[in-house]
This record gives C-alpha cells, sequence and structure tokens, in this order.
C-alpha cells in the first residue's frame, strides 16, 4: 500500500519524505573525526573492500573468491555482519594464486602447496633476521659490559 501511494505522490509531483541522517553517520562528522584523529593505528590502517569490490579489482568472480577461501587459500577478515573484508594484503595473496593458476598451469593443491612454502620460507626469513640482530645486539652488549667492567677496574671475563 506505501509503494502505491509513493508512487502516486512522485506522479503528482510531491517529494517522499527522506528521513535526515542520524548525527553520528553524517558525512561531516566523519569527516571531522578522520582529520582529528591522530592515533597510531589509523595511519596503518590499509585498505579493505567487500567481496564484490575485490572481485571487480582482481578481475575475478565473486563465487572464485568464496572457493578461494573455503579451500584455506585466502582468509579475510569478517564484519559483524559476516561481511567478508579483504585487505591490500589479500588482494595481493589472490593476484599471486591467478597467475599461478593462470600463467603456470598449477591445480589448486598446487597452488596450496606453493602458498605454503612461501609462508614458510617468510617465516624462515624472519627468524634469520631476528637471530642475526639478536646476535648483534649480543655482541654489543657483551661489549658495553666489558667496557664499563673495565672502568670499574673489575676483572670480566665475556662467555659466549
Amino acid at each position: 500500500m506505501q509503494k502505491i501511494r509513493r508512487i502516486a505522490q512522485q506522479r503528482e509531483g510531491r517529494s517522499i519524505p527522506i528521513k535526515d541522517r542520524p548525527i553520528e553517520l553524517s558525512l561531516e562528522q566523519s569527516e571531522a573525526l578522520s582529520h582529528n584523529s591522530t592515533s597510531p593505528s589509523d595511519s596503518s590502517i590499509q585498505g579493505v573492500y567487500i567481496i564484490s569490490v575485490a572481485a571487480r579489482l582482481l578481475a575475478m568472480h565473486p563465487q572464485t573468491l568464496r572457493k578461494y577461501e573455503r579451500l584455506g587459500l585466502v582468509r579475510p577478515s569478517r564484519t559483524v555482519g559476516m561481511l567478508r573484508l579483504y585487505s591490500d594484503e589479500d588482494l595481493e595473496k589472490l593476484r599471486l594464486i591467478r597467475y599461478l593458476e593462470t600463467q603456470l598451469g598449477m591445480n589448486l593443491a598446487g597452488v596450496e602447496f606453493t602458498l605454503n612454502l612461501l609462508d614458510n620460507l617468510l617465516e624462515l626469513h624472519q627468524r634469520l633476521s631476528l637471530h642475526n640482530r639478536m646476535k648483534t645486539l649480543n655482541t654489543v652488549v657483551a661489549g658495553e659490559i666489558k667496557y664499563l667492567f673495565k672502568q670499574l677496574n673489575l676483572p670480566f671475563q665475556v662467555y659466549r
């Protein structure tokens, strides 16, 4: 009944009343909040895209993205309403998946193996980098301790 009334009002040239947007959803307030916020997490926020936008950016069908998620190849975050949110990192991973499938001819099992291998290699790289930094830090700390003991005229032997 309301739909018929609205159509009749439009035909008569009367405008349909539109409710004002609540203050907390107004564009002016959200812009003011974004300019006033200085928390460190705001500067590190990257783009997030719902599935339809991500699919358009990647030139893929949304169902393909759902299939990749179901297989565990990509794990988009979720909103409270359970919408999938794809980050820039997720989009890069999806581009890699598409490259492995289309350009290299891998099946999804091969893609999964390759992604796991890459994850393991990146983790190993991070651990080695941390180890090297710790080794350098240990050398510096040992040198500083030796210097302090020398300044205090105390006998000191660095054990390694």
